[in-house]
């Protein structure tokens, strides 16, 4: 977007040791990152010596600050080489060769390990949605992308449990649940079946249960399917990471675009730059609900955050950004509540740590708690960085000396994004 691109983005390939400083200066615990598969196996069975280094300089560093590392396998980037990408049930395969390789080397290092970052996103809007690469919108590659991303992260989790590294490894999931727009039982029904497509087309089959009927229903049963495939992709998790933004809203309306559904949130709905719903309530029930429905060991908040757009602020606002506290803390405060009735959540990660490449829309929303000057990279610490460092060393925060009047802006107010 923009002609933006991603070649240097916020350049932490070179400034990793600034970055890890400002890490240790806000008093921040851990650092979750992920790692480049095209960068450490540049040719299937071909190690990438020079790729791993600059990883272990990373860490090397992290541990000089005593900030716990959290790596992730795969945050969207297959390698070149491998032919037909996750359509191919070859891809899972190297996958786990790629995983096994990566163990072997940075394993000791670090003890906590997520094996795909969002993999609804890399199925609906790669194959699917056609917002991502490849640009697809074809039912069946998709329901194979689901399958082959599901073998590859149960490929993993065996190759971990296999290398006896004493760690922990689950893997990270965008979870914005769909509430029914009404009372409707249409919309009832259809919140379900969408909420299928969006989280249990991977948490019910890595839970044993294999795939809902409403996947098949939609896509059709994935042509590469094996049943043997489903006791390697139930292998356990230690976690699930959780991402989460807002929720998202099901009204059935056939015809609708491709999910038969009429989205529209709420009238007078208070968003974010990006258009998305402000509404932490949603955050507090995802968990209680994952926690039901799932009871996984512990999870972790993975991703959590809300953006500024520079085509809709100043400078001065960006960095003043009382919109970032207001969020953070009552989004904040509904996972501490969560935790108060039972609920297991053993950490929290901000998104993000730096503003940075946004994916489809560049440059332009910044996520960051650290604000990015992308042509000179310097680094300034916004107001929310300022608030978040004084939450890490204080151990809490009074709900009540939130940002009263958050410049959020009404839903009307942000066209829809393209």
């Amino acid at each position: 977007m923009n002609e933006d691109h991603a070649d240097s983005a916020c350049d932490h390939y070179h400034r990793y040791r600034e970055d890890v400083a400002l890490m240790k200066e806000m008093g921040l615990q851990a650092y979750r990152f992920s790692l480049s598969w095209p960068r450490i196996i540049p040719e299937r069975g071909r190690v990438n010596e020079k790729g791993l280094d600059f990883y272990r300089r990373l860490l090397d560093e992290l541990q000089k600050a005593n900030i716990i590392p959290s790596a992730t396998l795969f945050h969207w980037e297959v390698p070149t080489w491998a032919e037909g990408g996750w359509e191919n049930r070859e891809t899972a395969l190297a996958f786990g060769e790629y995983a096994e390789t990566v163990f072997k080397k940075l394993g000791r290092d670090i003890p906590y390990w997520a094996t795909h970052n969002e993999p609804v996103c890399t199925a609906q809007l790669g194959f699917l949605q056609g917002h991502f690469p490849p640009g697809k919108s074809d039912k069946g590659a998709y329901a194979n992308v689901v399958h082959h991303l599901n073998l590859s992260h149960g490929l993993a989790v065996r190759a971990f449990r296999e290398s006896g590294l004493k760690g922990e490894i689950g893997w990270v999931q965008a979870l914005n649940p769909f509430r029914p727009a009404t009372e409707n039982p249409a919309d009832v029904r259809h919140a379900e079946n969408l909420n299928a497509l969006q989280s249990g087309i991977f948490l019910d089959p890595a839970a044993g249960r294999g795939y809902p009927e409403f996947f098949y229903e939609f896509a059709g049963k994935p042509s590469g399917f094996r049943e043997s495939d489903l006791k390697t992709i139930a292998e356990p998790v230690d976690f699930l990471g959780v991402n989460h933004y807002f929720p998202s809203y099901a009204r059935y309306a056939p015809g609708s675009g491709l999910f038969d559904n009429d989205g529209s949130m709420p009238a007078e709905s208070w968003v974010s730059d990006f258009r998305w719903k402000i509404d932490s309530t949603a955050l507090y029930d995802l968990l209680v609900s994952l926690q039901k429905n799932y009871n996984f060991k512990h999870m972790f908040i993975t991703e959590n955050g809300t953006c500024t757009r520079d085509s809709f602020r100043t400078l001065e606002q960006t960095l003043e950004d009382d919109v970032r506290v207001h969020y953070l803390g009552h989004y904040l405060a509904a996972v501490r509540q969560a935790m108060s009735e039972g609920v297991r959540v053993s950490g929290y990660f901000a998104w993000s740590l730096l503003d940075n490449f946004e994916w489809a829309q560049g440059f332009d929303p910044r996520f960051g708690l650290v604000h990015v000057d992308f042509k000179t990279q310097k680094r300034t610490l916004k107001r929310s960085a300022h608030w978040y460092k004084e939450v890490i060393a204080k151990k809490g925060f009074d709900l009540e000396e939130l940002p009263k009047s958050p410049t959020y802006r009404k839903v009307e107010e942000v066209a829809p994004r393209k």
